[in-house]
């Protein structure tokens, strides 16, 4: 299992006090019957994937494909008449969450954070991890789907089940069928089942618009004396690096393909007093709750940085991105480093502000073009002045601690629109994997 300096640091992470009943009321609310928890055949040795919130696998983020008016080739010029316009499709992939039948929608960079749902693992069977997604779209025929690490299963649930037909899905697992993780009631009663058909590397169908899919490791080894939750968590590092590409053909002919790269790590997840949670693509800190999961960057729509500060690869977890439990929100990252130590354009861009306030100290804005825009504040000194063109890379600024601050560092800020993003997600995962914290 990939180790870092951060993983150590949390190794005995823990849900604050009050979490697990907020995140049982939200699954109460939508699936009451699941809470008996699963049943399994007892001669297997299997068990079920943690069904909690705070440490367990995944389900895709929310993003849906679209339907736009193209005008048609050739057309209009030609013959001198008004272009005729067909529908253009497109697609994406929404998240199916098991535990809740929640989606969580994707962070400003186009990264897709997995959350918990249910799942499988044993050493007959393999890991299929619970990580279930759908395909979505309009105008869609067929759908294939590949990655080159582990494999792809296909996820069924079947309600209202009597005994003899439990029973008749176990005998089928026993044969060789799919795989089945059994919960309800009672035994006397109505039960429900998840049904998982390993797909192997790759698959392709027609398109099925409530099919779902999930990660699977088909090679699954468990040390008895080992702690389960880093045996899961060791299966699910079988994801980090690896790629998943969807390709889907549309009814008009054509064809289109978004390839995603794959990473993983312990995310933060924060919930609402509403029962909401978001799965942030940052770092958890000490006794804040998290998921062990992978996170999925588009390729074509993501937009990466560079790490911002010279010789500093740490985040303080004393002010973390988002909403803290005083109610306060911190709208960046700080990095701990050095008095003077050398700030970097994080990405080629122009700056557009140079200032002070009572708060940020000595800070500066950056423009990337298409609304995204990076804040570095906190500074000793600012190198450059308002109109400047920088590159990626480039000294803009020595870290200090000019404003409200209890020490040395750069707070760093990512904006998409106007609206505060959390930093991390735009740091690829070989940037994560170095991270520290303290």
């Amino acid at each position: 299992m990939r180790e870092n300096n951060y993983q150590k640091l949390t190794e005995n992470i823990h849900a604050p006090a009050g979490l697990n009943d907020r995140v049982l009321r939200a699954a109460r609310r939508e699936t009451a019957e699941r809470q008996t928890g699963p049943k399994h055949l007892a001669k297997r040795r299997t068990h079920p994937v943690f069904r909690t919130a705070v440490c367990a696998a995944c389900a895709l983020a929310l993003v849906l494909g679209a339907v736009h008016l193209r005008p048609t080739a050739d057309t209009g010029e030609q013959l001198g008449t008004t272009p005729v316009m067909t529908l253009d499709y497109s697609f994406g992939l929404t998240a199916y969450a098991a535990e809740t039948g929640e989606s969580i929608r994707p962070n400003a960079n186009g990264g897709l954070a997995f959350d918990s749902s249910s799942g499988m693992a044993g050493e007959e069977i393999g890991h299929y991890t619970g990580c279930l997604f759908q395909v979505t779209g309009e105008g869609i025929k067929t759908v294939s789907l590949a990655v080159d690490r582990g494999g792809l299963y296909r996820s069924e649930t079947r309600t209202g089940l009597t005994t003899e037909e439990v029973r008749e899905l176990w005998q089928a697992e026993e044969a060789g069928g799919p795989v089945c993780s059994v919960y309800g009631e009672d035994e006397g009663g109505p039960m429900n089942a998840e049904v998982m058909t390993a797909l192997g590397a790759s698959v392709t169908e027609d398109f099925d618009p409530a099919a779902r899919y999930g990660f699977w490791v088909p090679e699954y080894r468990e040390d008895p004396d080992a702690d389960l939750r880093q045996a899961v968590w060791a299966s699910i590092d079988t994801f980090d690096g690896a790629r998943l590409t969807v390709t889907v053909t549309f009814t008009d002919g054509r064809e289109q393909s978004k390839t995603y790269t794959l990473s993983t790590g312990r995310l933060r997840v924060e919930y609402g007093e509403d029962g909401t949670r978001a799965l942030l693509p940052q770092l958890a800190g000490d006794e804040e709750p998290f998921v062990y999961a992978i996170y999925a960057a588009s390729e074509a729509e993501s937009r990466w940085l560079q790490w911002p500060v010279q010789d500093s690869r740490t985040i303080s977890l004393s002010n973390p991105y988002g909403t803290a439990y005083n109610g306060t929100f911190h709208s960046g990252i700080d990095i701990p480093a050095e008095q003077g130590a050398v700030i970097l354009a994080a990405a080629d861009g122009t700056v557009t502000e140079v200032g002070y306030d009572r708060e940020r100290g000595n800070y500066l804005v950056l423009d990337h073009g298409d609304g995204l825009t990076t804040l570095y504040a906190q500074c000793r000194n600012v190198d450059v002045q308002e109109g400047d063109t920088v590159k990626a890379g480039e000294m803009i600024a020595a870290v200090g601690s000019t404003g409200m601050s209890t020490g040395p560092h750069l707070h760093f800020e990512v904006r998409q629109d106007g609206e505060a993003q959390n930093p991390v997600a735009y740091f690829d995962s070989d940037i994560r994997d170095t991270l520290k914290a303290e």
